[in-house]
């Protein structure tokens, strides 16, 4: 019985470990080279690089903390902005120079160049 438990929790867990989907090529390529981020309604625009211990830092050091990537998703989160396990899809096939902008819960509209 025993082992019949033991069995389903590895089970579990390793579905758990296998939900995430793994990174986009464009999310590989941010990861990879990070981009330029440009937040004119909060007069920001730096550089951002993503770590592979899942950390980031960007803007100057204005803007730090976690990430999680799911497939073409990736989730920031960074207490000192108060942002928490924000989601932003990135679009596929976005190569070194391409641009594209979406809407910051918090930033407002925050254009995008891939280094």
């Amino acid at each position: 019985m025993k082992f019949v438990i033991y069995a389903a929790v590895a089970a579990l867990a390793a579905g758990a470990a296998f939900a995430q989907t793994a990174p986009s090529d464009t999310i590989q390529l941010l990861l990879a080279n990070g981009a330029t981020l440009d937040a004119p309604a909060v007069g920001m625009k730096g550089d951002i690089t993503y770590n592979a211990d899942g950390t980031f830092v960007g803007l100057d050091g204005n803007y730090s903390g976690t990430y999680k990537v799911d497939g073409s998703k990736l989730c920031s989160t960074a207490p000192a902005v108060g942002e928490d396990n924000n989601c932003v899809e990135y679009p596929a096939g976005m190569k070194s120079g391409d641009k594209f902008k979406f809407t910051h819960p918090l930033a407002g509209e925050i254009e995008v160049t891939f280094k």
